[in-house]
């Protein structure tokens, strides 16, 4: 798998999640194809925390979306311990869907309104019961004092609770299961900011408590950055830049991850705040650009760029980038 960023997690016997050549489209219309991803590649590590950054548009949503197959798979393997989820039908998939549990953007509208919220957390752990977890009143009352909620609510329904403690409601819901990888689709980016860094400590929290393997989902690259052990920066479908959190701030090499760095509210001391002036819009998923698909927004784009796809390549350890232009990039820093 030279050049997709798989190599520093492949030899390693930990590996528990292997994305492999992901692709998702959508059609529209009679003839029209939305590419949402394009053979994206990526490994996680048992206990890591894997994020994935990029501006709205750019796929986030839909590989997590894809990873428990609530999208249609083009083509790509899903490898969760070995086993090709996306080649799965049936009763074979469902055995293996409390695994991997997800948690939504929206925190109120992921929760059923005519249901109690003790009954929200505990519906998959009463099917299940007796091959996950264990059902029992007394669990339930342990998850919800876990994330923060007080179980004497638990009659309560999801419109009595304000939009941070149904996201907690919702981690509840989640780790009913057991599940050893959790998908955290933007998780606080719907909550205030006064919020956000408590739901972002509970997950840090329930990692540590229940031994979790999390993706963290978000557009904020400084959010990504303090709760991720190794960022993957996608546009437009495809990973343009792969490293640990530390390395990405320190020393980003792809001139969108330094844009996205220069946007934030307080710039990465490596980059100039006038890298966060790209201009144009996201193009088009049903009309991607050819070769590098950042070149009509690059200010370094050339003729290669518009010719070639750049591939993955190694740029130190454990950082891959997608660019015909790194090393260009990195002196003019």
């Amino acid at each position: 798998m030279a050049g997709t960023g798989l190599a520093p997690l492949r030899d390693r016997p930990d590996v528990l999640l292997s994305v492999e050549e992901l692709t998702v489209e959508f059609p529209v219309g009679r003839h029209d194809v939305v590419h949402a991803v394009s053979g994206i590649s990526f490994d996680v590590a048992e206990g890591e925390t894997l994020g994935i950054v990029g501006e709205s548009g750019c796929g986030k949503s839909t590989v997590a979306r894809s990873i428990i197959r609530l999208n249609k798979i083009r083509s790509g393997k899903v490898l969760f311990e070995g086993i090709d989820l996306a080649s799965l039908k049936g009763e074979e998939l469902r055995r293996h869907r409390p695994n991997l549990q997800m948690i939504f953007q929206d925190p109120i509208s992921s929760l059923n309104p005519r249901r109690k919220v003790r009954d929200v957390i505990s519906e998959g752990v009463k099917i299940w019961a007796g091959s996950t977890g264990a059902w029992s009143e007394g669990r339930i009352d342990e998850l919800m004092h876990a994330v923060g909620v007080d179980p004497k609510y638990g009659d309560r329904r999801p419109h009595e609770f304000s939009g941070g403690q149904c996201q907690r409601i919702g981690i509840a819901r989640a780790l009913a299961m057991d599940p050893k990888v959790l998908i955290c689709d933007e998780p606080v980016s719907a909550l205030d900011v006064s919020v956000q860094a408590q739901v972002l400590n509970l997950l840090e929290d329930m990692k540590q408590r229940y031994g979790l393997t999390l993706l963290f989902i978000s557009h904020d690259l400084s959010v990504v950055k303090n709760v991720s052990d190794r960022i993957i920066v996608m546009y437009l479908g495809k990973a343009c830049e792969i490293g640990s959190a530390d390395e990405l701030y320190e020393n980003p090499r792809h001139p969108y991850t330094r844009a996205l760095l220069a946007s934030i509210p307080e710039p990465a001391p490596t980059v100039d705040v006038s890298e966060g002036n790209i201009d144009g819009e996201l193009p088009s998923p049903i009309t991607p650009p050819n070769g590098c698909r950042f070149n009509t927004r690059c200010p370094y784009a050339d003729e290669v760029c518009f010719e070639v796809e750049p591939q993955m390549e190694a740029v130190g350890d454990d950082h891959y980038i997608a660019c015909h232009h790194q090393v260009a990039v990195s002196i003019s820093s």
